[in-house]
Parts: structure tokens; sequence; C-alpha cells
């Protein structure tokens, strides 16, 4: 009865954790769709151009500058990380010098995301010459989320059964062959997965994008050197600056276009990776 008793109470418990941890993110969503979500609809708002000092300006350069700096910076990011992770899964040897790189990874995953912009600025920024633009952000922000990307795609290569490994070797397929067509390919849904977080980290930065892109522009950027105001950046230089009367609408509504375009990233990601997965389990049946 004692046992019974215990698991009841753990149960109990942990379901009220849950309950109150849901409340608390539908509580933060329901105040940012009530607060923002009319003006975020609105198609003036929403493709229209910002004003600096009067009432009625858009955001659409802002919505481009994100996507934009998101889709430069994986760019960047993807193509290290998964060559670095199959390193480290595949083929270095496990010992001080491996667990000394993870341990330096996990140390910069958790530095404060300020440290990297003041980094970005000094050798981008001023070092390099490039001035403020899309591609110094692009470059910060994949060193910010490089880690991350990195020790995410290690664990999936890592998951991806040994069996499979020995199965195409003994079919006479070389090693690199094996980790092209077999390890890669069961890792790829993990991976896909892993993006969600850096994607989502890339979307709500601004403390990288002030010191490196910019946050005030009337113009689409099309080059990567263009300055650019990404969506982040731009709520905060919108609420602290406060030059146009109705800042309050412009921060609200670009709140709720910002948590829309988040859940939608995450959306996609999610329902990609399913359907690789699933697209990867019909051929090996075929």
């Amino acid at each position: 009865m004692d046992a019974r008793k215990r698991d009841r109470m753990a149960t109990i418990v942990f379901w009220g954790i849950g309950l109150v941890t849901l409340g608390i993110l539908a509580f933060i969503i329901i105040e940012i769709f009530g607060r923002g979500l009319i003006t975020a609809l609105s198609p003036s708002f929403f493709s229209g151009k910002p004003e600096a000092k009067q009432v009625g300006g858009g955001i659409g350069p802002m919505i481009v500058s994100s996507l934009y700096l998101a889709a430069l910076s994986m760019l960047i990011a993807l193509p290290v990380s998964i060559g670095a992770a199959i390193h480290m899964a595949e083929y270095a040897r496990e010992g001080r010098f491996n667990n000394f790189i993870r341990f330096c990874l996990d140390s910069l995953a958790t530095l404060p995301s300020i440290v990297f912009g003041i980094f970005g600025l000094t050798l981008f920024v001023i070092t390099f010459r490039w001035s403020y633009c899309l591609l110094a952000g692009a470059f910060t922000l994949a060193l910010l989320n490089l880690p991350i990307l990195l020790r995410g795609a290690e664990e999936s290569i890592k998951l991806v059964p040994q069996t499979y490994r020995e199965a195409s070797m003994s079919l006479g397929a070389s090693r690199w062959t094996t980790i092209k067509r077999v390890v890669l390919p069961s890792a790829m849904p993990g991976i896909i997965t892993g993006t969600v977080l850096p994607v989502g980290r890339i979307m709500g930065e601004s403390a990288v994008v002030i010191f490196t892109t910019g946050l005030f522009i009337r113009t689409i950027p099309l080059s990567p050197f263009d300055p650019a105001a990404p969506l982040a950046g731009y709520i905060w230089y919108a609420q602290t600056e406060a030059t146009v009367l109705d800042y309050r609408k412009i921060v609200n509504g670009g709140a709720a276009i910002l948590l829309i375009l988040v859940f939608l990233i995450n959306f996609a990601a999610r329902r990609f990776a399913r359907f690789y997965a699933k697209r990867k389990q019909l051929e090996v049946k075929f």
C-alpha cells in the first residue's frame, strides 16, 4: 500500500508540474497574441516599410531580414557542424582530447550571446571592414549555434545502430561509402530536428544583430553585404528608442509575427523530418 501511495503521489506531482509548465507557456502565447495579433494580420503592417518618425509604419524589410539571416547562418553552420560531427562520431578515437573538445563545445554553448556579438563586431565589422551587414551577422550567429548543431548531429550519428555499419561493410562498401550512403541518411531526421532550436534562436536573437547587422532599414536587403534589421533587433530598437507614437503597436505586432514565424519554421522542420524518415523506410522495404 505504501508503494502504491508513493507512486500515486509522484504521478500527481509530475502531472501538476507538467500542467503548470503548460499553463505558463499558454499564458505567454495568449498574452502575445492578445496584444499584437490584430496588428500582425494587417497587410499594411506585415508588408509595409517602417517609419522613423511618423506613425503607420510596417515591418516588411525586417521579416525578410530575419528569414535571410536565418537561411544564411544555417548555410554556413550546417556543413561545418555535420562534417565535424562525422569526424568525432566515426573517426576520432575516444579519449581525453575528444572529451576536452566536447567540454569546450558545451562551454561555448553556455556563453551569453552578447559575447559573440562583441566578437562579431570586432572581427567582421571592424577588422574585416565589412561594416554592418547580413554576412557579418550570419557568421557570428553560425559561431553562436555551431556547438548546439555539432553536438546534436554527433548524437544523431551515434544513435544509428552499429549493425547498419557492419552490414554495409560486409557487402564490400568502404568506410566513407558506408557513412555517406547508410549512416548519414539514417541520422538525417535527427539532424533536421536538431536544427529547430538553432533556427528559433537565430530568429529571436537581438544582442548579436545589434552589433553586426543593424537596427533600422527601409529597403529589403538583397546582397549579403547589405545592412539589415532582423525583427528581434528592430523590436528592441522600437521599444528602447520610441521615436514614433505608435511604438507599442509595432512592438506588440512584431512580437506576434516573430512568434508565428518560429511556430511555422518549427512545424515545417518537424514535418520534413518525418517525411524524410518515412521515405527512407519505404525505400528500405522496396
